[in-house]
This record gives C-alpha cells, structure tokens and sequence, in this order.
C-alpha cells in the first residue's frame, strides 16, 4: 500500500461504509472519528487566545470540581473555532502521520442540534460536516454525503459528537462509561475518559481520553479497537466565535 493511500484510510472518508462492513473491519476508522478525536470537547477553551480584560487564562483558571461542572462549561459554548494538530500512530506504519486543521462548531438555539465542521488543511485538504441531518465528506475524490436518517450506526456515533457540544452528561452516559479524575499530584491538571459500553460504538473506538489543566483542554487521545492511537493537540481556540450569514452558509449550509 502506498503512502498516498494510507492517507486516505482517515477515518473521516470510511464513514460511507460502516454500516455494510463485516466483522473483520471493524478496527478501521470510525465513522468522522477525526471529529471526535479534535471536536470532543474544543468546547473548553483550550489555548484561548489572551483576553483584552483581565481575567485569567483558561489554564490557569481552577479546573472543574467533577464530570457534571466539566458538562457544564461545554454546554455554555454555542460558537466555537479552533485549530489541531495530529498524529495517527498505525500498526502499518513505523512513523506517525501527522496533519492539522481547523475545527468549527455553531448551535443557533442553545437549547437545540449543533453542526460541526472539521477541516485539514495539510497534508491533504479534506473535510466533514456534520449537521443534524447528514454527514457531507469531501476530499480530493469528490463529495459524499450520509443520510443519518438511513444509518443507524452512523447516527450513534455522530449523536454522540452533538450529546457532547451540548454538554448533555444524560445522554452521553447512556452510551459511556464516563469518568472523570483530578490528577493527584498537581493542583490544575484532570483526565476525562470515556468508554463505549456497547455496540456498535465499542467496535469503532475502545477509549477516549482528555487531558487538561484548568478549564483549559490540552491533548486528546484515541485508542482504537485494532490498537491503533491517535493524538490531537489543541493549539488555538475561541470559544465564542459568532459566525455572520456568509460564514454559516459557506461553513454548515445554512441560509437564513
């Protein structure tokens, strides 16, 4: 297999054949699983660029005291965008691939769906939207969209992404073992990692992992079925980003 084309195992372009893929490729990517590695919780505001008042910054501001006040400051967030850096570690190959991009999220009712958008912008431009409806992939092939609506398992998954934005611990604990844990020998540092409790998630991803200090965000990782890891590092992010009439259109296809 050429290099090229392990690029393009990203899990955002297998999204198209989760639902009809037998057993034995059940460790491929998940379906916009690059989503969920950078977008899980970029809600947080990770690296925010410094405020012109006086507040702290968000990795110095003390960390959240449990999952519940964690759920709480994502929900809060209903503009977002943000910028990654990644590496894909696979068995196939002895060096990771790395790549980065920008992630944007926007939910008009605070209480209502969100649409999410994750962009690489190197090696290879590429990108997913996801709005409440579908699921829009497009690379250098062309564009592909997934009705949710006909999928069932792809709808699991993506939900899972919007249960998160939301900041709906409920929802997101009927599908995950959520636990939440103050790092013992430093003051501002937590993990949160998550489990999928049964199929189909448990078959596209093991276990998800944040690291963060304060209400800061700073590393996500994934560990897949098959082994496989992925490592996001936030680098930038605005967690109150307003989009105009042209950025909601060109970004989530939505016309007002």
């Amino acid at each position: 297999m050429r290099p090229k084309q392990l690029l393009m195992l990203d899990c955002d372009r297998d999204a198209r054949d989760i639902a009809s893929r037998p057993p034995m490729y059940s460790g491929r990517r998940a379906p916009a699983c690059g989503v969920l590695l950078t977008a899980f919780v970029l809600s947080s505001p990770a690296a925010q660029e410094p405020a012109p008042n006086t507040a702290p910054p968000p990795a110095a501001r003390p960390r959240p005291a449990d999952a519940a006040a964690l759920f709480a400051r994502l929900g809060a967030v209903t503009g977002l965008e943000a910028t990654f850096e990644e590496q894909k570690h696979l068995a196939l190959l002895a060096v990771p691939l790395q790549s980065k991009g920008r992630l944007y999220f926007h939910r008009p009712d605070p209480k209502g769906p969100g649409w999410l958008v994750r962009e690489v912008t190197a090696p290879e431009p590429q990108s997913v939207r996801i709005t409440p409806r579908e699921l829009r992939l497009e690379n250098r092939d062309g564009v592909e969209v997934i009705d949710l609506a006909r999928s069932d398992k792809v709808r699991t998954f993506v939900q899972s992404l919007v249960h998160v934005f939301a900041g709906d611990e409920a929802a997101l604990r009927k599908s995950y073992d959520v636990v939440y844990a103050p790092v013992p020998d430093d003051a501002a540092a937590w993990t949160l990692q998550l489990t999928p409790r049964a199929a189909p998630l448990d078959k596209l991803l093991r276990q998800l992992r944040l690291v963060g200090r304060g209400e800061a965000v700073e590393r996500i990782e994934v560990l897949e079925p098959n082994g496989d890891r992925t490592v996001t590092r936030i680098t930038t992010a605005n967690p109150d980003r307003r989009f105009d009439a042209a950025e909601k259109r060109k970004l989530f296809g939505i016309d007002e």
